[in-house]
């Protein structure tokens, strides 16, 4: 009796508690639609219509981010006046290297050097700023280079050793000197172990070198100094996913998108990742969230292809599959999607037209040797399949040594080392 009644008591509590939690998360789910218009229209380049929507929002409403995003649609339309009202609105709201970079390149624009270098002063004793190389190029900053606020500003030096040491990292990255930028920021790190950066930094090193494992515990550890940034868990996210460990995938990208829920990209990536944990149904509504906004998107039409072709909708598949091939031609991926969707379809003789359009993008493109000798076998060319399959293998592709050991023990295979 006791239990009962403490049961109860615990019930009572918990339930409201419980009631508010559900109501926060919905809460929280709720988006801007003005916003979410706004964001559409900057990926489509119509700035106008960013302004417009987001001054459709009243002002005692709009956040940081919308306020950020209004200066940037501004900027981008050559309007620098307003560019800077929004920025220093977005700086009050929330103080962001972003906004103080953002203002010095409005300024600079407007060919006023002294308030430009203002800004850039601000911006340069900030912890998150791009590299003096990366800043000296930009072109909105180029126009201060002769002034005397320019010179000035740059008679301080605004890096330390390590963010120089970064620097030189990082170039030898874009030089595709691997190793010799992994030595300087192991040593880096040695020292500062809790530099999100550099961590960060030397992921994106193992990742150009295809070394996922240690990417992604260089990303971990990121995120362990530093738990605010989108970008780091999309990063995370695709990396995880190249090594299938997609529950791992699908944590990082949902933390990404609670962190930027107008973020359209991070949408199309978990869609992505769902697909290939087979999570078709849930994949589609990332996808049909995205073309509400974002309707003639190559990018979702082919997402949507893929995924529906997946899920057993071979007909649909080809469908938005075609939607894409109308709009980009030069894309042998795109070919190859809507192959499988024709195999799908027992279409066998529009899959192998597709394979030859993607081959003659890309000869030596193993998976489409790969698909074109599936596409002979399934007419029963059997050493025309061989044949493919034999040349995808010396490109590299593993699985076609599975169907040649199936399927070819008994054929007399033609030379596959003539140039094609």
């Amino acid at each position: 009796m006791p239990n009962l009644l403490l049961n109860r008591i615990v019930m009572k509590i918990a339930f409201p508690i419980l009631f508010l939690l559900t109501f926060a998360q919905l809460n929280a789910q709720k988006l801007n639609e003005a916003y979410l218009r706004a964001n559409a229209a900057m990926i489509n380049g119509s700035y106008n219509e960013v302004s417009a929507q987001i001054l459709s929002i009243p002002e005692n409403e709009r956040t940081a981010a919308m306020c950020y995003t209004l200066g940037e649609a501004h900027y981008l339309g050559g309007r620098y006046q307003d560019a800077i009202a929004a920025f220093e609105k977005a700086e009050a709201l929330r103080t962001a290297s972003d906004n103080q970079l953002y203002i010095a390149r409005s300024y600079a624009q407007l060919g006023q050097p002294d308030k430009a270098c203002e800004w850039l002063q601000k911006y340069l004793a900030q912890r998150d700023k791009l590299f003096e190389s990366e800043l000296t190029l930009d072109p909105a900053l180029e126009k201060l280079e002769r002034s005397k606020e320019w010179r000035a500003l740059w008679e301080k030096d605004w890096y330390n050793a390590s963010e120089k040491k970064a620097a030189e990292a990082a170039n030898l990255i874009k030089r595709k000197k691997y190793a010799d930028a992994l030595m300087i920021l192991d040593s880096e790190l040695e020292q500062r172990s809790s530099s999100d950066r550099l961590l960060v930094m030397r992921g994106k090193a193992y990742v150009a070198m295809t070394q996922d494992n240690a990417a992604l515990d260089n990303y971990r550890k990121a995120i362990g100094v530093r738990n605010n940034r989108q970008d780091y868990y999309a990063e995370t996210a695709a990396i995880a996913v190249r090594l299938k460990k997609y529950d791992e995938a699908l944590d990082d990208i949902n933390r990404a998108i609670r962190l930027a829920p107008y973020s359209f990209d991070l949408y199309l990536q978990r869609s992505g990742i769902l697909r290939m944990a087979q999570k078709y149904d849930e994949a589609r509504k990332d996808l049909d969230f995205y073309f509400t906004y974002l309707p003639a998107d190559t990018k979702a039409l082919y997402q949507m292809g893929v995924n529906e072709t997946a899920n057993g909708n071979a007909i649909s598949g080809i469908e938005f599959l075609s939607q894409v091939l109308e709009k980009e031609t030069t894309s042998a991926e795109y070919f190859l999607a809507r192959a499988d969707a024709y195999f799908k379809a027992d279409r066998y003789e529009l899959a192998e037209n597709d394979i030859a359009q993607a081959l003659d993008l890309n000869p030596k493109l193993p998976e489409a040797w790969l698909k074109k000798g599936i596409a002979s076998y399934q007419v029963n060319q059997i050493e025309n399949a061989c044949y493919y399959w034999r040349k995808a293998l010396d490109l590299g592709n593993k699985e076609s040594s599975t169907y040649i050991y199936k399927y070819c023990t008994d054929v007399n295979l033609k030379s596959t080392t003539e140039d094609w």
